[in-house]
């Protein structure tokens, strides 16, 4: 059985544990909010953006200049603009299954965020493993993804971290013109998206999109008579790098307040489970204090009785 000391030692640990849980709780709650609004104001903006770009692809398919012809992306001022073929934006029927797809896995660099990273790894994993004839390779965005996946068999072709939660704009466009350009390049064929799209706090659903091929809207022409100006290529070199940056925000928004719902949820639990056993430990203390005040009482009783 433990003695005083022992439970007093333990006791003080349970309450520094408690103290830590609860600040890295608080703080969060702090990013969680901030994270949740960006998340929240950035999908619809994105869903109506695809909802244009399904559209284009579907104009883009009905013609055939459209489909043929290359279009000039441009991310960031100075740069050469990639070169890239409407086939390999827009979703065509005769589309083959791609053989060298880039899994990019959005993960957290830190732990302590109960199952966030545990269901994104699995999730890569039944992705690979159900596509075997598929040469996988791995994107990693995030420490976690990167440390566990450095010791398998899939090829890491790029790795990030350290990015910043307030999602600042040029960190963003140089991603996205990383990715573009690894598929443009022709060293992934395909790009997926494995995130955790954020529902609430403690609910987040764990997505796998792909990226930079557009489904189209069928019959698009027949819906309505479109207009574009100034010309259609200038529109499409307008949109499509706005289409791709802002798909790679969304789902950064989406992961960083999944991130911060989950360790803020975990924490909470930490520090309620800290508290319990910081109870449960004070009326073991109580119950031992007493025991051992008892016996020397007994023995301070029978002492006096041995020398009468």
């Amino acid at each position: 059985m433990a003695s005083l000391l022992d439970i007093k030692d333990r006791i003080k640990a349970v309450e520094n544990i408690k103290k830590i849980t609860r600040a890295m709780q608080l703080v969060a709650a702090a990013k969680f909010k901030r994270s949740e609004d960006r998340a929240k104001t950035t999908r619809p903006y994105s869903q109506e953006l695809d909802e244009v770009l399904g559209i284009l692809a579907g104009l883009a398919a009905e013609s055939e200049d459209d489909t043929s012809s290359a279009f000039e992306l441009a991310f960031t001022e100075g740069e050469e603009p990639l070169r890239v073929e409407g086939s390999k934006l827009f979703e065509q029927a005769d589309d083959a299954e791609p053989k060298r797809p880039g899994v990019v896995l959005f993960t957290a660099d830190r732990g302590l965020c109960g199952a966030f990273n545990t269901k994104l790894i699995r999730a890569a994993q039944q992705f690979v493993g159900s596509h075997p004839d598929m040469e996988c390779q791995l994107i990693s965005v995030g420490k976690k993804g990167y440390t566990y996946f450095k010791t398998r068999d899939i090829p890491i072709i790029h790795h990030e971290e350290g990015l910043s939660d307030k999602l600042e704009l040029d960190e963003i466009k140089r991603i996205t013109h990383l990715l573009v350009d690894l598929y443009v390049s022709g060293k992934v064929d395909a790009l997926y998206f494995i995130y955790a799209q954020f529902q609430s706090a403690m609910v987040s659903n764990i997505q796998t999109e792909k990226f930079l091929k557009i489904p189209r809207v069928e019959g698009a022409k027949e819906q309505e008579d479109y207009i574009l100006e100034p010309e259609r290529q200038a529109v499409y070199e307008t949109l499509l790098p706005l289409y791709a940056t802002t798909k790679v925000f969304a789902t950064l928004a989406d992961s960083f307040a999944s991130e911060y719902g989950a360790r803020m949820t975990a924490m909470q639990l930490a520090t309620k489970n800290a508290e319990e056993m910081y109870d449960d430990l004070v009326i073991l203390r109580n119950r031992l204090r007493q025991a051992v005040i008892t016996k020397e009482l007994a023995e301070i009783v029978g002492g006096a009785e041995a020398l009468r």
